[in-house]
């Protein structure tokens, strides 16, 4: 299946236009980069702004960078109502032009009762239909409202799946209609229901419970390793959306409580380099909870979440093993 995005070229045009900006950035997730060129050709044919496209990641709509831009454009996301955007950030849903009928037809048999529906940015627009096609089905669909970290009702982001525990104990199972792993065992961590990824895309259809019980697995091993740790440092990110300054300062009182050595430290962009050349033992990250679960097999020494920096410090049981959320 080919798929599309809107970019909303128009739109951007209109914007660089009336503010009369000369430099602008645009930022593209991972799975977009491939399109940023073309993109920044068109805008930059249509425009006399400089067009510079950011080479570095992404992660979400709270990854603002420090620029001296106009503008920055940031594609695939959706506003964070409660944080405090700078109105130099402009945000391009990037919709998906992915038919989900074809995907929801092929997991229909494994549906069945009450089913929470959700998905992120790029498909949010479905949502509706998606709901009453899976209704005209016999099904009963809930769309949970989340936090005010979210836009959108039904909306999943890799830290906060609150719209999918807003319904939870109403619901059956949860159907996350989207590409990757991450969101959906997001869904999974945050509810302990079962969970159905259905990627419009490919059409395959995944149960999250193998991949659940298999990150838990690797995160239990995560925390285990660390138990040897003398020195730990806990992450402070300087990214906008971020920054838990408060929760890293407690977990510093935790572990010193518990009898380790605790250091703050500051970054934007976490890597391993930045993480070897500091040399402690072990990491807790109170920034994008991606980065621990997502990128573990990147780093030589664990790295952990704030919860699971709990349960290393004996104030929570595996049993009670939570995503971290924001």
């Amino acid at each position: 299946m080919k798929e599309d995005f809107d970019f909303e070229n128009a739109r951007v045009v209109q914007v660089i236009r009336e503010r009369a900006c000369r430099k602008v950035l645009l930022q593209f997730p991972e799975g977009l980069k491939r399109r940023a060129p073309e993109v920044a050709s068109a805008l930059s044919s249509l425009t006399d702004a400089t067009i510079i496209i950011s080479g570095d990641q992404c992660f979400g709509a709270c990854d603002i960078p420090a620029t001296d831009a106009d503008l920055i454009v940031q594609y695939g996301h959706l506003p964070i109502p409660c944080l405090e955007t700078p109105k130099s950030v402009m945000y391009i849903q990037a919709r998906s032009s992915a038919d989900p009928i074809p995907v929801l037809e092929a997991v229909l048999p494994r549906l069945s009762g009450t089913v929470g529906l959700l998905t992120t940015a790029q498909h949010i627009h479905f949502l509706v239909g998606m709901a009453d096609f899976l209704g005209s089905k016999g099904l009963k669909v809930l769309i949970g409202k989340g936090e005010s970290r979210l836009y959108a009702d039904g909306q999943v982001l890799g830290c906060n799946a609150s719209c999918a525990r807003a319904v939870a104990d109403k619901v059956d199972a949860f159907l996350f209609v989207g590409t990757g792993d991450f969101h959906p065992l997001a869904v999974s961590l945050a509810t302990s229901k079962p969970v159905f990824a259905a990627d419009p895309m490919t059409l395959e259809v995944r149960d999250m419970s193998e991949q659940r019980d298999r990150l838990l697995r690797q995160r239990h091993a995560a925390i285990e390793r660390a138990r040897s740790a003398k020195r730990i440092g806990i992450i402070i990110s300087s990214k906008i959306g971020q920054r838990r300054e408060r929760a890293a300062v407690a977990v510093v009182g935790m572990l010193e409580s518990a009898g380790f050595t605790a250091i703050l430290t500051e970054m934007d962009l976490i890597t391993p380099a930045k993480l070897d050349t500091i040399g402690l033992d072990a990491w807790v990250s109170t920034a994008c909870p991606r980065l621990a679960i997502d990128d573990s097999a990147s780093f030589r020494t664990p790295v952990l979440t704030v919860p699971e920096a709990e349960i290393l410090a004996g104030k929570r049981a595996w049993e009670n093993y939570i995503l971290d959320e924001i």
